[in-house]
């Protein structure tokens, strides 16, 4: 009883510190009790605290279950490869996935414990079905299964889904071409992990039902979250446009970070529409990095056999198509597969 009671205390007493606000008064009783801290990054580059009380906590993770559950089975096995230090979508995976009631691995980002080479192992052990991890993750995990004489498309991963990264439909069908899997997306903030959920047509739907959203400077622009900007790029559709799904909740496409994006003679252009048109050329492997320089975006491709390719017939192509397209300067640059962790970003 004795052992309760001061576990209880120290709960109590922990909420108690986590509500406190270091830029308020600390006898501030008024302010709601806080359960999860986290921190994000600002556009200088200094690390922001965030605070979810345990109300927004689990009705996040209400949202992504129900989303996870049209994805994965009792019989999946599940390696989640996302964020954990000081972060809210590695903790909301694991609960997830053990809620839907299939197995987890947690392998997490840091590829320090477990890094990509033991994590193919593990799939491989294991017979791992679905993959919870970035673009940009499963990309080099598959690349880095062939240059070791494996094919992705052989393993029994066959469901991936793609969170903390936008990314363009175009890009997430080459990743699913590479494992021979389905893929789908999820989208979410560092302060709100669940924004958005896919659909059975692939489109991400606005959890409207919890979040207030709107877009600053029209339907694209920066998302703004109950009154908050997020310093994240959206397409919003308007309330009278309905998906083909026929559910009422809005339309979202992430574009990435505001600070990705430029304007062009048609309005706001972002790497994810920059991406849209990389990926129109099939000889591309699903890597891709993007950067803005003084209003340039600096593309960085990969194909799987740089031998067969005219590397700079394809830059051309590339640099042309994204003028064509959305009337910006692009950089391209072009390596092979076994190059990629050693390119310019």
């Amino acid at each position: 009883m004795t052992t309760t009671t001061s576990l209880a205390t120290h709960y109590e007493q922990f909420l108690e510190l986590l509500t406190r606000d270091p830029r308020t008064a600390a006898d501030d009783r008024d302010a709601p009790l806080r359960a999860r801290y986290g921190e994000r990054v600002d556009p200088s580059g200094a690390a922001e605290p965030i605070v979810l009380t345990r109300d927004e906590w689990i009705r996040d993770q209400i949202d992504l279950t129900l989303a996870m559950g049209r994805l994965l089975t009792e019989d999946d096995v599940v390696v989640s490869a996302v964020p954990y230090e000081l972060s809210f979508i590695g903790a909301q995976v694991d609960r997830v996935i053990e809620m839907v009631g299939a197995s987890v691995i947690s392998v997490g980002t840091s590829g320090t414990i477990c890094p990509m080479p033991r994590l193919l192992g593990l799939i491989e052990q294991y017979e791992v079905t679905a993959l919870v991890c970035s673009p940009s993750f499963a990309a080099e995990l598959a690349g880095l299964a062939a240059s070791l004489g494996k094919r992705p498309a052989d393993s029994t991963v066959r469901t991936i889904v793609c969170v903390g990264e936008a990314c363009s439909t175009e890009r997430l069908d080459r990743i699913g071409a590479a494992w021979a899997a389905r893929t789908s997306a999820l989208y979410g903030t560092p302060s709100a992990p669940t924004v958005a959920v896919a659909c059975d047509h692939g489109a991400l739907h606005l959890c409207d039902h919890r979040l207030r959203a709107e877009v600053r400077g029209g339907p694209r622009g920066e998302l703004i979250l109950d009154g908050s900007p997020t310093g994240e790029a959206v397409e919003l559709w308007p309330a009278d446009r309905r998906c083909a799904c026929g559910s009422a909740s809005r339309v979202l496409l992430p574009l990435g970070g505001m600070a990705s994006a430029v304007r062009g003679p048609d309005g706001l252009v972002s790497a994810v529409d920059v991406e849209r048109v990389v990926f129109g050329h099939s000889r591309l492997a699903p890597h891709f990095a993007c950067a803005v320089r003084n209003g340039t975006f600096h593309v960085t491709c990969a194909v799987a056999d740089s031998g067969a390719v005219d590397a700079g017939a394809l830059r051309r192509a590339i640099r042309g198509g994204v003028d064509e397209a959305l009337g910006v300067e692009a950089e391209v640059t072009i390596v092979g597969v076994q190059d990629w962790s050693t390119a310019p970003s």
